[in-house]
């Protein structure tokens, strides 16, 4: 290479030298300025404890590989650690996961794992918002709602504490999107905030606050345990009275109460799917599964 450029006449060989100096020069500054992650993070696997939180940090990060212990078709409320699964928790690069209130099954397991507990947000949220008294009723209610991903309020804040625990770029094109999605959500929900409904599941509880809606009741907060005859009446009464425009039924949890809610009662039945079963973590759609809910809920409370 040295012998050509020599070759050259003084000028050109001039010229040459000063492009491959700067393009030298820039090859440098490039590899400096990118970040941490483009080499050390997207070969490696990051496991989340579930799948539409999976299918959020997949969205946000696209060049990530994302997968999730509990798969889409099976319920979180009753998962039981096999084998299988703590051979794929010990070879991922890094967990998120729901924390120990919430996922107890993983404290010991990620003890010694690098790994982002999502719900240290709440934590968060509650000292900067509210006094010492109001933070005891939050903490209260916050931790029988593991539904984190129905959280709209939260969705940045925990996009940001996996940004900075794991080292990634900001997703800004993410965020851009889902806060142009946060303010057509909010315009088509608030003509419908006074109309009540009936949810099968407590699942929505931070959904239905974020967008001021009003639920009247829910059928269960646990849908693997038994509901009380007295609670079923309870909701049949209040379904019969015309207050509610829709009942909410999921399809992971339909069982035989669901008939003797409104059998019998002329009610919209509106299915809803809280963990994103119809959409694959690879296919990084989390917006199209927000989307799907906000249909669902204008479906319900247009009346």
């Amino acid at each position: 290479m040295l012998s050509v450029i020599s070759a050259l006449p003084m000028f050109f060989q001039a010229c040459v030298k000063g492009l491959l100096t700067s393009l030298l020069t820039f090859s440098v500054l490039l590899g400096l300025s990118l970040p941490a992650y483009a080499d050390n993070k997207t070969d490696k696997p990051v496991l989340v404890s579930v799948h539409p939180l999976a299918l959020l940090i997949q969205s946000a990060w696209p060049n990530l590989k994302v997968s999730s212990l509990v798969s889409a078709n099976q319920s979180p409320h009753d998962f039981v650690l096999k084998p299988s699964d703590m051979k794929r928790i010990h070879s991922a690069d890094a967990v998120i996961w729901m924390g120990k209130e919430f996922e107890p099954y993983l404290t010991k397991v990620l003890r010694n794992k690098d790994s982002v507990d999502l719900a240290s947000v709440l934590e968060k949220d509650a000292h900067s918002e509210h006094d010492h008294e109001t933070h005891a009723a939050d903490h209260t209610d916050h931790a029988h709602d593991p539904h984190l991903w129905l959280d709209p309020n939260r969705i940045i804040s925990m996009l940001d504490l996996v940004k900075q625990q794991l080292d990634l770029p900001q997703p800004k094109i993410f965020i851009r999107n889902y806060q142009n999605w946060l303010i057509k959500a909010q315009a088509a929900l608030k003509p419908h905030q006074s109309v009540g409904f009936v949810s099968f599941h407590d699942a929505f509880r931070e959904w239905v606050t974020a967008f001021n809606l009003n639920q009247l009741m829910v059928v269960t907060s646990n849908p693997e345990k038994p509901v009380g005859t007295r609670h079923v009446v309870q909701v049949r009464n209040v379904l019969a009275s015309g207050q509610a425009a829709c009942l909410f039924v999921e399809p992971q949890f339909q069982s035989r109460i669901m008939k003797k809610l409104h059998q019998g009662l002329e009610v919209k039945v509106v299915k809803i799917d809280p963990m994103a079963s119809d959409y694959a973590i690879a296919d990084g759609n989390f917006m199209e599964f927000y989307d799907s809910l906000l249909s669902n809920f204008t479906q319900c409370l247009n009346q």
